[in-house]
């Protein structure tokens, strides 16, 4: 017999929450690996696909991602040739980075990728319950992290 878990564990929310991230994450990282890629780096791609060029110390900031971990994930990804980092002619001390066509295209393909993932992730939901919990979830989200924008607001509503 498969062991449970403790009902009054499955009653704390937020434990169910962090059980579900996990398993989300999990299975993001292993789709990211399969193509030579971590997790930061989708966020560096899609983050330039959104507002690019933009400074290494920008990017850094707005991903929350410590400086000299953020120099490691842009080298790796200029080095696939996945996006462009070069000294600013402004300011040559800081670095501008911008996704290159090809970056661009393994954007769109790990966006197809994610997409059949929270298809199988989220199977028990039905459409409308799948919407439900991606708009509550991003409400927490941004109530607990100003900086995160709801999907309401990124569809321009």
């Amino acid at each position: 017999m498969e062991e449970t878990l403790p009902p009054r564990l499955l009653d704390i929310t937020a434990f169910v929450l962090a059980r579900t991230g996990r398993i989300g994450r999990a299975r993001m990282g292993a789709m990211t690996d399969g193509r030579g890629l971590g997790l930061w780096h989708l966020a560096v791609l899609a983050a330039l696909d959104d507002a690019a060029p933009a400074s290494q110390r920008g990017l850094g900031a707005r991903l929350r991602i410590d400086p000299s971990d953020l120099v490691e994930v842009v080298g790796r990804l200029a080095d696939a040739g996945l996006v462009r980092r070069e000294r600013d002619p402004a300011d040559r001390r800081r670095y501008v980075v911008e996704l290159t066509a090809r970056g661009r295209a393994e954007l769109d393909a790990i966006t197809a990728e994610a997409a059949r993932l929270d298809a199988e992730l989220l199977a028990p939901l039905d459409g409308p319950e799948r919407a439900q919990l991606k708009s509550m979830l991003g409400r927490i989200l941004a109530h607990h992290d100003p900086g995160a924008r709801p999907p309401e607001q990124d569809a321009g509503t």
